[in-house]
């Protein structure tokens, strides 16, 4: 690319991406408004998955996250891992909030970011949000690992106050390194957001892109291994210690194994959808554009690149279902969230029976009230609660009551 060009990155992805349709131009000199188009043109597989599959992945992801944040608040849920895993929910609710932006911005054409301030906030916003997701899921992790392997020292780290410590640390370390994307983009004086020519000159070996891919690595690539390795030990000393009550208190901690299988279905979930976005995404420079000459028909170069492009896409797509679908996890390997979930779920149906039903306390103390006060008349009520005009009097003579019709109600 040109060494003043403007780059626009896939932040919905691990790694910075020059994929898409940027004001620069492509590789080996492609014009720059081509870019986006080359791929509709050639490769539109991949820019209709990109455009129409993720939507389903807010309709997922919304509900799910705004669920999970409920539920771990709850009282009985607000354990240290409870902690971790609402900060999750919030985390991956607002990053997918900040992620329609990016979408509306990039790939629909609606300049959401061409505002001054906005354009310089939201990428800090944005990726600190991306990158606070696998920080949470490293810190349970971890978590999970002490309480396991070293059950002496749970008391001490696997307390609910060092939990929101360590979530405030992770969220001030994450808007931290991400701070300096202020300074990155701008609001340039044609009106648009873009990365500063300075920071961006010299292609790959610029300043920007030395720190993306840095800070990224370090977050989407070390994380992850760290992540597997935790989990590693926590499945060995988790069979060890299955064997040692089988064999000798004929017992188990069935609550503890259960949150164990719970917290270990979430972090593989990370792992199995990070890792392959991050290994396809360095495998970028290994599948480059060809010369724009042969580009119609695409010779055997371009086709790499295309094919390259569309699994990328797909690759993408299911990595950003981990930002989307823990709540699903949960339900489906943790007993006691299943338990909370059901117990919200039948308060929430029960008010909404209690709400609907006529109001027959208020209107039974309004009817006893009458009749002390005036025992000789007595009103006969419809059982939806309108008089029916019948009367009867209380006198020493009584005389036959009217016959009540079956949908009347007899007091």
């Amino acid at each position: 690319m040109a060494n003043n060009s403007t780059i626009y990155y896939d932040v919905s992805t691990p790694f910075p991406s020059l994929l898409n349709h940027t004001e620069a131009a492509g590789d080996n000199g492609t014009p720059p408004s081509s870019v986006w188009d080359i791929y509709k043109q050639h490769c539109p597989e991949a820019t209709m998955i990109d455009k129409y599959l993720t939507p389903y992945v807010y309709v997922v992801g919304f509900p799910g996250n705004i669920l999970a944040l409920v539920i771990w608040l709850q009282k009985r849920m607000r354990n240290s891992s409870g902690y971790y895993l609402a900060a999750l929910a919030m985390a991956d609710l607002v990053f997918l909030l900040l992620q329609i932006v990016y979408e509306l911005n990039e790939k629909w054409g609606i300049r959401c970011l061409d505002v001054e301030f906005v354009c310089e906030f939201y990428p800090i916003i944005f990726l600190t949000s991306q990158y606070l997701s696998p920080l949470l899921v490293l810190a349970f992790t971890v978590e999970r690992y002490i309480s396991i392997c070293h059950p002496f020292s749970r008391e001490k780290f696997c307390t609910t106050k060092r939990a929101k410590v360590v979530i405030v640390c992770l969220f001030i370390f994450s808007f931290f390194i991400n701070g300096i994307q202020g300074y990155f983009w701008h609001y340039d004086s044609g009106g648009r957001c873009s990365l500063r020519a300075d920071v961006v000159r010299n292609n790959e070996a610029s300043f920007w892109s030395i720190w993306t891919w840095c800070v990224e690595a370090l977050v989407f690539f070390l994380v992850p291994i760290l992540i597997l390795v935790f989990n590693i030990l926590v499945i060995a000393e988790a069979k060890r210690l299955s064997k040692f009550e089988k064999n000798h208190l004929q017992s188990r901690t069935h609550k503890n194994s259960a949150t164990t299988v719970m917290l270990l279905a979430v972090s593989f979930y990370q792992i199995f959808t990070t890792l392959p976005v991050t290994i396809v995404v360095t495998l970028y420079y290994s599948f480059p554009m060809g010369d724009p000459e042969n580009l119609n028909p695409p010779d055997s170069i371009w086709q790499r690149h295309f094919d390259y492009v569309y699994i990328k896409t797909i690759i993408e797509e299911v990595g950003l279902t981990h930002y989307a679908c823990n709540f699903y996890i949960y339900c489906i390997t943790g007993k006691v969230f299943r338990q909370e979930f059901k117990r919200m779920w039948r308060s929430l149906v029960c008010l909404k029976m209690k709400s609907a039903l006529p109001n027959w306390t208020t209107e039974y103390t309004s009817l006893r009230g009458s009749l002390r006060n005036n025992p000789k008349n007595l009103t006969v009520r419809m059982s939806n609660g309108h008089a029916n005009g019948h009367s009867t009097t209380s006198t020493t003579n009584d005389v036959e009551p009217p016959v009540v019709e079956p949908t009347e109600t007899t007091l």
